[in-house]
């Protein structure tokens, strides 16, 4: 196999677009199919189905893109290993994050990091829970960062904070003046919750369910900002990360309440495969979270929370 043709096949794959592979790759379209046919010719195989300008993977499509991103990740890896050997700290980092993770909380840190070392390019891909740990165990990306801990064998997961969860609900459906209630208060309430896949979802549903609280959950939303407006109206109310609402709840806009006797904490994780090749650039990285989340600075804004002490518990 020409390592040319892999690089193409690969890059369309991803794309799912013969053009878009094409602009990638600085090439033309009719070259980009050249390849392509040259591979498929190769392996005797269809590697991809074609409806138009749609581009889908074939069965025997699929297998080879999971060794072409082998391949093309232990090239990264190689120039990542000789960037160390030559000292400095330039090149690309690319992170994959939590939907709550990515809009509330990585921009300061990024920033931080970017002052520190300006050379790096940092590449962010928000998604939920499920697809940070795909891109994770994939080695798409170099460190993930998400809500409630994952349970794999080929992950090293680190703690970075707790946040409390509350019950938010618009002013015309409220629980009144109260600051708290109490879990059973939440049954039969209409419920609106994150998309399939989502951390915070898992860890809220399991706890409700170990209470043998029944919900009705009324609407699936797949972003904390859709879903504050939701509330706003009085479609129904959520369970959300404290620091999601901080601005809403000073304004008025919305309501929130503590869960008394259940009170709920959402831990938050830094991971990455236990085979990816830590750089020295992800190292530093990795230094700088811990750091910035640990710091009093941050612990402030998460109103309502644990001790400072308690809510950072890096592994060591």
């Amino acid at each position: 196999m020409d390592l040319s043709q892999l690089r193409v096949f690969y890059h369309v794959a991803k794309l799912k677009s013969f053009a878009a592979a094409a602009d990638a790759l600085f090439v033309t379209p009719p070259a980009v199919s050249i390849k392509i046919k040259q591979l498929e010719s190769h392996y005797d195989l269809k590697l991809f189905e074609r409806s138009g300008r749609k581009v889908e993977l074939t069965d025997p499509g699929e297998a080879l893109l999971g060794y072409a991103e082998r391949v093309f990740n232990l090239v990264k890896e190689a120039d990542d290993h000789m960037d160390d050997l030559k000292g400095g700290m330039t090149g690309n980092l690319k992170i994959s994050t939590g939907l709550t993770v990515g809009t509330y909380h990585l921009a300061p840190l990024i920033n931080v990091f970017s002052k520190q070392f300006p050379g790096v390019d940092i590449h962010m891909k928000v998604k939920n829970k499920k697809g940070v740990i795909d891109d994770i165990l994939m080695l798409n990306d170099d460190l993930g960062f998400i809500g409630n801990v994952p349970v794999n064998p080929s992950l090293v997961v680190t703690p970075l904070w707790k946040e409390e969860l509350v019950v938010i609900t618009s002013k015309s459906r409220s629980f009144g003046k109260k600051p708290s209630i109490l879990p059973a208060e939440l049954s039969h309430q209409p419920l609106i919750v994150r998309e399939k896949g989502s951390g915070t979802r898992e860890y809220i549903e399991e706890r409700l369910r170990r209470q043998g609280i029944v919900t009705k959950t009324v609407m699936e939303i797949g972003s904390d900002e859709a879903i504050k407006r939701a509330v706003a109206v009085g479609l129904g109310i959520s369970i959300v990360p404290i620091g999601v609402v901080e601005k809403e709840v000073k304004r008025g806009v919305i309501k929130q309440y503590r869960v008394k006797t259940e009170s709920l904490y959402l831990d938050y994780f830094m991971v990455h495969h236990k085979d990816k090749y830590l750089s020295n650039l992800i190292k530093a990285f990795m230094d700088v979270t811990l750091k910035h989340f640990k710091s009093q600075r941050y612990a402030r804004t998460l109103a309502f929370s644990e001790p400072a002490q308690a809510r950072v518990n890096p592994r060591t």
